[in-house]
């Protein structure tokens, strides 16, 4: 009878796992993000922790926000950023989250652009001309992931990374740039820093071979989905950081 008992109550968890799957969905999708849920989740305690993992190098001040493995190489669905930024070298941090039941998930990147704290978040509009999906009204923010990884990068690093990649396949055409190539950075950021990722990796920040410009790949929380993109501004209604929400940890008591 404990068993059958036992059996009920672990099917009941696993249905308020998946609601809060569900939820997160919503959550990755919202025009609005509440800055305290934010904050929160860049604190340190048993369950949440926060880290920078590298700089990206910004050349033209010009922000993408893409799928690096599946668009940014083709520059599809991978959405310039409509408000520029201080052309310069920008810290990029994630909180992460740990829990029994979802493992270690990164929950928001940031790009930190100015050391302040930021008191709202104004949802990151591309430029028409790169939008993913454009409708009568306009366009529509936000990206598609479609290889469970998520990058903040320049648009002229963006343009370098394209070049690497093409030179790279003339070299192997019969490769896979993830496979062959990115696997073995991500392997060896999860041996540098095994306490914040999953045994595969799950960040790296990658130089560009022939250029030396920066840019940086998360695992976008669950994997493939549309996620938005954020502006932060402060006090002085100073753009401070930009973010990309990808779990919410409140949903699954983390």
């Amino acid at each position: 009878m404990e068993s059958f008992h036992q059996s009920d109550k672990n099917k009941e968890k696993k249905l308020d796992v998946q609601k809060a799957f569900e939820l997160n969905l919503k959550y990755i999708s919202s025009q609005e993000m509440n800055v305290e849920d934010i904050k929160n989740q860049f604190v340190k305690s048993n369950t949440r922790s926060y880290l920078t993992i590298g700089e990206i190098d910004c050349p033209s001040g010009k922000i993408i926000v893409s799928d690096p493995l599946a668009y940014l190489a083709s520059g599809k669905f991978s959405p310039v950023l409509e408000t520029e930024i201080p052309v310069g070298k920008y810290p990029v941090e994630i909180s992460i989250c740990r829990s029994p039941e979802i493992g270690i998930r990164m929950c928001t990147a940031r790009l930190k652009i100015k050391n302040t704290l930021a008191i709202k978040y104004v949802i990151a509009n591309p430029t028409e001309e790169t939008a993913t999906f454009i409708a009568k009204d306009g366009v529509l923010s936000g990206f598609p992931v479609d290889a469970g990884m998520i990058s903040f990068c320049d648009e002229q690093v963006g343009k370098e990374y394209q070049i690497f990649l093409d030179a790279w396949y003339q070299d192997n055409p019969d490769g896979n740039h993830y496979d062959d190539y990115f696997a073995t950075f991500f392997k060896e950021s999860a041996l540098k820093l095994p306490q914040y990722q999953r045994e595969e990796g799950d960040f790296i920040e990658w130089k560009n071979p022939s250029t030396k410009h920066k840019l940086v790949m998360i695992a976008s929380g669950f994997g493939d989905g549309f996620y938005q993109a954020y502006w932060g501004y402060d006090e002085k209604n100073e753009i401070c950081e930009l973010i990309v929400p990808l779990v919410n940890p409140n949903l699954f008591g983390v």
